[in-house]
């Protein structure tokens, strides 16, 4: 039987409107996927001027990528003391955005506290970019803060400090070794996901010798990384090779899952902060990757574990209508389930 070309177009027509309709179902389905993780790892956040005031692209420094925003809540009190955090965006210390971290700053703002996430100078080929580069501008951005605050008339004597992946090692490498610097005392840090070591322990030799020649800027030869050297270049680094006894508390979590940054990194600094009786919190996140978004009950834990460290570092006091953190009943050590239970061996 032999079709004529009307009805053959009519054919395609059909099939090209099937295929439409089950890659947009396809696309749908991921969608939805996609947004149920984003809730349940906590990156879904909204706001509106009842949250309070956000200033946008406001400069530290003289680059492009110098600026920060600045999350002021609502009915801020200007006699009080306000916590202040700031948040350091993720991306392989080579891409991402302080919009990255918008979520974090407006859950925090609207739980009482001062929030800030920052720009900084990424990595490229096209620039001379370090580790040290991010870390100075922290420090340029915290001065920032500071005198933005007295402006807008906000009391914020203390900070601290946390982020995500990248930006949660620069977050614990900043905390630990150069807190003295910061214009505004570091009372706590908290991370997410933070890498704490560039040795090729953690790593690997091919990808430690990558992160230490971008990091640092040098050249690598992977099989040239136990010489002094390279290993004092990797010691630069590495947030865990500053943790001693006068390190500031800390809220870290980590994927149980994650095959980037592997639970090597985790371990080792539990290990380090209970060695040296430094205050701290973990949140394991069980069946979750590198995303943390696998485990929506650590999502919270984690939340409010920062939040009492606002509550104790700080003296956060919590916006009208919203109750104070209540810490859970404590989980056994074998159901492998978050906590809030503070270590501090020193007490």
């Amino acid at each position: 039987m032999k079709l004529s070309g009307k009805r053959i177009r009519r054919i395609l027509i059909v099939c090209l409107t099937a295929v439409c309709l089950v890659l947009l179902l396809c696309a749908g389905c991921v969608r939805n996927a996609l947004q149920k993780n984003l809730r349940q790892g906590g990156y879904m956040e909204s706001w509106s001027e009842d949250d309070g005031r956000v200033l946008s692209g406001l400069s530290y420094g003289k680059e492009a990528s110098n600026k920060y925003d600045l999350y002021l809540p609502k009915d801020l009190d200007p006699k009080a003391d306000a916590p202040l955090l700031l948040l350091i965006h993720g991306g392989s210390w080579t891409e991402g955005s302080r919009s990255d971290m918008a979520y974090a700053c407006k859950y925090y703002a609207k739980n009482g506290c001062i929030t800030a996430t920052m720009d900084y100078s990424l990595v490229s080929d096209k620039n001379d970019v370090t580790i040290k580069t991010m870390l100075d501008e922290i420090t340029a951005c915290i001065a920032a803060l500071k005198q933005r605050l007295a402006k807008e008339g906000c009391q914020a004597p203390k900070l601290a400090v946390g982020g995500f992946s990248a930006g949660g090692h620069l977050a614990l490498l900043y905390a630990y070794s150069r807190a003295s610097e910061s214009a505004i005392p570091v009372a706590f840090v908290f991370d997410k996901v933070g890498p704490v070591s560039f040795h090729m322990e953690f790593w690997g030799d091919r990808i430690a010798a990558m992160l230490i020649g971008y990091g640092a800027r040098v050249a690598v030869d992977p099989k040239k990384l136990d010489t002094p050297e390279l290993k004092a270049a990797a010691d630069t680094l590495s947030p865990l090779h500053f943790v001693n006894e006068k390190s500031v508390p800390t809220v870290f979590a980590y994927g149980g899952k994650d095959d980037l940054v592997k639970p090597i990194h985790r371990d080792e600094l539990a290990k380090a902060l209970e060695t040296h009786h430094v205050p701290n919190v973990r949140v394991d996140f069980p069946n979750s990757n590198h995303m943390l978004w696998d485990d929506p009950d650590s999502t919270e834990t984690f939340r409010k574990a920062v939040l009492q460290y606002c509550d104790k570092y700080m003296n956060r006091k919590p916006p009208a209508g919203k109750k104070e953190v209540s810490k859970p009943a404590e989980q056994k050590d074998e159901e492998r389930q978050p906590d809030l239970k503070e270590k501090d061996e020193a007490k």
